[in-house]
């Protein structure tokens, strides 16, 4: 399918976030400026909280909608390649998912590389939603708990689903174009490996800074896909992006829960670019997809039939 107009029109535009091209502080605030500028829809209530971890405190962000409760919850983990990226630069997207699902959002501040090596995001980010299930009282969320994530944010997601089997009852787990391992030979990491927003030297750029050595690659908290048994998970809904060079890995990730016996539905999105979601208001393509999360959520949380 051709790349959208308004996708193209923004590639050609001179849009970019000069990773691994300018010191990892401007990188961030370049990237938090881009993205926190878009509209932010009104939600019932926003605050700030401190969640106590094992290693450090994590900031969050809570977003409540207008509807009364008992709420389902979800916890948010936010892309970046695990560098940049934050509650503020999430925000616009975390308000529209809110409404769209209707139910609480979580969206973790999780530590950040160079600064914390792997795997302090995966212990953060695991800390993080065991407080949450242990504290629902607090969210009036007696509908149950769901986590979701967007690229490493979607790694990370995927790996606290398997960290929380057998301790945690997650209901469902949303993983959007999510990186779930090494890959430097699937069709897609060739194919749109530059000239499409995320490109090969930018996902080796990230693995640099996030990770402590090689050997990491090998670690099922890195690489989920690795991980020998993915059964007994929850149910999953994964989004990809046609011109996305994580787009393969995701999709093969589709197929390993479903061997294991996962209920997965596996949705890619055509004419769009590895971030797409964060375009919301300029694509229909976005919305599509924060409805389609909206509408899983609902259904998982709400539905009594």
């Amino acid at each position: 399918m051709p790349l959208d107009p308004r996708i193209k029109e923004l590639l050609e535009s001179g849009f970019i976030v000069p990773i691994g091209k300018a010191s990892v502080d401007e990188v961030r605030k370049i990237f938090r400026q881009l993205a926190s500028a878009a509209p932010k829809v009104e939600v019932g209530k926003v605050e700030d909280i401190k969640i106590p971890g094992s290693e450090a405190n994590i900031n969050a962000r809570v977003y409540l909608p207008k509807a009364n409760g008992p709420y389902g919850v979800l916890i948010y983990l936010h892309g970046g390649g695990f560098v940049i990226g934050d509650v503020e630069s999430y925000d616009p997207l975390c308000r529209a998912i809110t409404n769209a699902c209707n139910c609480v959002v979580v969206s973790v501040d999780y530590r950040l590389a160079p600064e914390y090596k792997f795997p302090s995001a995966v212990i953060d980010s695991f800390d993080a939603t065991n407080w949450v299930y242990n504290n629902l009282d607090k969210f009036d969320g007696k509908m149950g708990v769901a986590i979701a994530g967007d690229s490493a944010g979607g790694n990370l997601a995927a790996v606290v689903a398997l960290l929380s089997k057998g301790k945690l009852n997650l209901k469902y787990q949303i993983l959007i174009y999510p990186a779930v391992g090494f890959d430097s030979v699937s069709r897609s990491m060739i194919e749109y490996s530059d000239g499409f927003f995320l490109t090969r030297e930018h996902i080796e750029w990230f693995g640099s800074q996030y990770l402590r050595s090689p050997a990491d690659l090998l670690d099922f908290r890195f690489s989920p896909i690795l991980a020998q048994d993915l059964s007994g998970l929850p149910p999953a809904l994964i989004i990809t992006a046609e011109y996305d060079p994580l787009r393969d890995q995701g999709e093969a990730y589709a197929n390993r829960l479903l061997q294991a016996g996962v209920p997965v539905t596996s949705v890619r999105f055509n004419n769009v670019i590895h971030g797409f979601l964060s375009f919301f208001p300029l694509i229909e393509q976005g919305r599509d997809a924060i409805s389609l999360i909206g509408s899983v959520l609902r259904r998982t949380f709400y539905d009594k039939s």
